[in-house]
């Protein structure tokens, strides 16, 4: 893992989005699989700014909260149409998303892991931390999952949102597993916010368990991880 510390967010923003300009000049047909949250929200306002490198580039929703609908204004899809998709002009022929209503979860599970197999392995692939250590929806367990997956959400995940604790079941969401993001050719790991020094300390011991899903990219040969100055 290569890491670069940025001395605020929007430097480590702007460091991101070239990393991402870089690779799509060097192939724009490149599938990208894109994150959610506020730790990537400024590199896709950067990413903006030169939009017109991004005309062939495939995105893949990396992950949505179950409970909430694709339309509710905090779902994942809303996020990415605000942050990427209208911005940098992401045709509808060139999104994959995925719908987790609980009727559909069995078999958007198979399609969208049939894709990965198909289309993969993802060119870039971003990546946040959450406090606990998670990645994706990929939390601290016993085992984690190679497989695109329904995943029962963590506490601390779940503050996200008071709704997501409304449904007749535990709150959950769909997201890639573990083999899909360590497949990935780069992974652009962006640790920012607060409340994470204790994630980013463990992740630091560069050991490698089940209790810090994050602390797995060690073992990926094409990692760069961005750390602004709030996360220490």
């Amino acid at each position: 893992m290569k890491i670069t510390y940025l001395e605020n967010y929007a430097a480590l923003s702007e460091k991101a989005a070239h990393l991402i300009a870089s690779e799509v000049q060097a192939n724009p047909t490149l599938l990208f699989c894109a994150a959610t949250g506020g730790s990537p929200t400024g590199m896709y306002a950067e990413m903006t700014k030169n939009k017109a490198i991004y005309a062939q580039m495939r995105v893949i929703k990396m992950d949505e909260w179950g409970i909430i609908p694709l339309s509710h204004p905090d779902s994942c899809e809303s996020y990415l149409i605000k942050h990427l998709l209208g911005p940098v002009e992401i045709a509808d022929d060139r999104y994959t998303s995925f719908d987790t209503a609980p009727e559909l979860v069995d078999t958007e599970c198979k399609r969208i892991g049939q894709f990965i197999k198909a289309k993969g392995p993802f060119d870039i692939c971003i990546l946040g931390l959450g406090k606990n250590g998670h990645i994706a929806f990929n939390e601290p367990a016993s085992s984690l999952n190679p497989d695109f997956h329904k995943a029962v959400l963590a506490e601390s995940t779940i503050a996200h949102d008071p709704a997501l604790s409304q449904g007749s079941e535990p709150a959950y969401g769909l997201c890639v597993g573990m083999e899909g993001i360590m497949q990935s050719k780069k992974i652009i790991f962006l640790i920012t916010g607060k409340g994470k020094q204790d994630a980013v300390k463990r992740i630091m011991e560069r050991k490698i368990g089940t209790d810090c899903p994050a602390s797995f990219l060690w073992m990926h040969p094409n990692v760069e991880c961005l750390i602004d100055s709030s996360a220490i």
